[in-house]
């Protein structure tokens, strides 16, 4: 018999962090306090309303029988609709995916040919350069600023020859950074995709955490240059694994042949529920308030504690939505601290984890990125504390 060396496929075998996101600086002890997690906090998900529109869904039996059953791999028309009418498009255009982040690599993979260049943000989502790597894109990256996008870097690139296929960008409440894509960037922005020629896939799974300020409407859908990604993980939860495309027509067809090849449709069951809460009930948007009330009230409460015990030795803007407070350090470097903090039992994630290797900005460098969602204002104000004494701590070991 032949021995044959068992191996994966060469697809798989070649793929690498793109950045060293999700590692935990040193060993952290029992008790830890995470801020590290960019999920909603379980606690403020609608738990009691899932269940009663999962038994109301099961109780009849027209819509029992669709849930239990295969179904269109476009993804349920009632929430499709539902999507469209909050989208001002045909529902048409409209794809149910598992989730963002697999809108977002369903949107790259029919748009984005190995070799082509690829434009990401730099600080990033990281999970997105790993769908990004399954293209076999170049990524080339562009800063952003306290307004997102550097709209006029990516404009001197490309007048300097760069042709990207597409540009990644998160306008809401951006992830590392809480930065808002200035209204008057994001219409430059697709006036740029016309002009050039890419696509853009815009990854807006923050927008509906808005507790301050005026909503910015999303790069506008009329473009055929633009796509939207969404989800329903930040107000639904994340295990249920629902999102959105709104997709260009010309488009569309490539995205459900790729869905033909893989997960054929989502969870007829799932898309029912989320169709029951959000279609029949209405209740999405009260839902979103809900939860993004108590967001603001714990953003105040780490945000405000930390100015409190380290003055100027940070910078961080009050964020108006989101989950993320990004903490520029002003007299100590991020990775340090972050070991340090682990130390102390204060997961945080550095700013170094957010870029390609190599192309991370200075001030990127300098950051760190705090989530608020995932505990309540009195352990976040107690952790602020722990957080500066540990800054003071450490400027006095090295005076």
């Amino acid at each position: 018999m032949t021995n044959h060396t068992l191996q994966l496929a060469d697809r798989v075998r070649g793929l690498t962090a793109p950045t060293t996101f999700g590692r935990v600086l040193g060993v952290p002890p029992e008790g830890s306090v995470a801020l590290t997690s960019g999920s909603p906090d379980v606690g403020l998900l609608p738990a009691d309303e899932i269940a009663d529109a999962t038994a109301a869904v099961i109780a009849d039996p027209v819509r029992r029988a669709r849930a239990l059953d295969y179904a269109a791999r476009p993804g349920s028309l009632e929430l499709r609709e539902w999507i469209a009418a909050r989208e001002g498009v045909d529902p048409s255009r409209v794809f149910i995916t598992n989730g963002a982040l697999h809108a977002i690599s369903v949107s790259l993979q029919s748009t984005v040919n190995p070799g082509d260049v690829l434009v990401v943000e730099s600080p990033l989502y990281p999970l997105a350069l790993s769908v990004a790597q399954l293209t076999g894109a170049v990524v080339e990256t562009v800063p952003t600023d306290a307004h997102g996008l550097d709209v006029d870097a990516l404009e001197a690139k490309l007048s300097a020859g760069l042709r990207p296929s597409a540009v990644y960008v998160v306008p809401d409440f951006q992830n590392p950074s809480g930065a808002v894509l200035a209204p008057e960037r994001r219409v430059r922005l697709v006036e740029l995709a016309e002009r050039y020629g890419f696509v853009v896939v815009s990854d807006n799974p923050y927008a509906t955490l808005r507790w301050a300020g005026e909503v910015i409407p999303d790069l506008d859908p009329a473009s055929d240059r633009v796509i939207h990604a969404n989800t329903f993980s930040k107000v639904l939860g994340p295990g249920l694994r629902v999102g959105w495309l709104v997709l260009p027509e010309w488009a569309y067809p490539g995205a459900v042949d790729i869905r033909a090849r893989t997960d054929q449709h989502p969870s007829s069951l799932i898309q029912e529920i989320v169709a029951e809460i959000a279609a029949r009930r209405g209740r999405f948007d009260e839902i979103a308030r809900r939860a993004t009330a108590e967001y603001a009230v714990r953003a105040e409460a780490l945000i405000g504690g930390l100015r409190d015990g380290l003055g100027d030795a940070i910078d961080v803007a009050t964020p108006e939505g989101g989950l993320f407070a990004w903490v520029r350090l002003n007299r100590v470097g991020a990775d340090e601290f972050a070991e340090h903090l682990a130390g102390r039992g204060i997961l945080v994630n550095p700013g170094s984890q957010f870029s390609p290797a190599g192309t991370a900005t200075a001030d990127t460098l300098t950051r760190i990125r705090l989530t608020f969602a995932r505990h309540d204002a009195d352990t976040l104000r107690q952790a602020a504390r722990s957080i500066s004494e540990a800054h003071h701590d450490l400027e006095a070991a090295r005076r």
